[in-house]
């Protein structure tokens, strides 16, 4: 990272619990070690979206990172779910206002335009360095979503436009 963290970042990041789901071992370590360094307080990890899913409905993650293509859930299905989870008393659950970052080595238009359907709040473009991961978990946490809800959507925005973000 190119700078020190203010000590109010330190605080921040100290307090998270981040989910990261990736099919990839060595992905989920690399990812550990990045965001062990950033002082995240907890990392919780999942090999494929249904095992992160559940361990997201146990845990409350404040942030999500994912990647999308996984079996037998992938990081979209995963996604999407999280968004529309409802409580027990059917009130919406906090999974809408959860930041979803989204680790992958596509950049076709399609799949992005399915990332930002499915509720992705940011796309991370493969592979990712410790100064754009920072980056985007900083501005992740520290930001507000616009939520929209509708009969049939809860979560970010379907029509914004999501950007691709990449180290180059």
């Amino acid at each position: 990272m190119t700078s020190s963290p203010s000590s109010r970042q330190t605080e921040l990041f100290a307090r998270l619990k981040v989910l990261v789901v990736d099919d990839s071992v060595e992905m989920r370590r690399l990812l550990v070690a990045l965001l062990n360094v950033m002082g995240i307080g907890e990392v919780i990890c999942a090999p494929d979206g249904d095992t992160g899913l559940r361990l997201y409905a146990e845990r409350n993650p404040d942030l999500v990172i994912t990647d999308g293509t996984m079996q037998p859930m992938d990081g979209y299905e995963m996604t999407r779910a999280i968004r529309a989870m409802r409580k027990a008393d059917d009130t919406p659950d906090r999974g809408a206002e959860v930041p979803v970052l989204m680790l992958s080595g596509h950049t076709g238009p399609e799949i992005i335009a399915r990332a930002r359907d499915e509720g992705v709040t940011d796309y991370i473009v493969k592979p990712v360095t410790p100064e754009l991961l920072y980056e985007r978990v900083m501005e992740a946490v520290s930001k507000p979503v616009h939520l929209v809800e509708t009969p049939t959507w809860r979560g970010p925005s379907p029509t914004r436009r999501l950007t691709i973000r990449s180290a180059e």
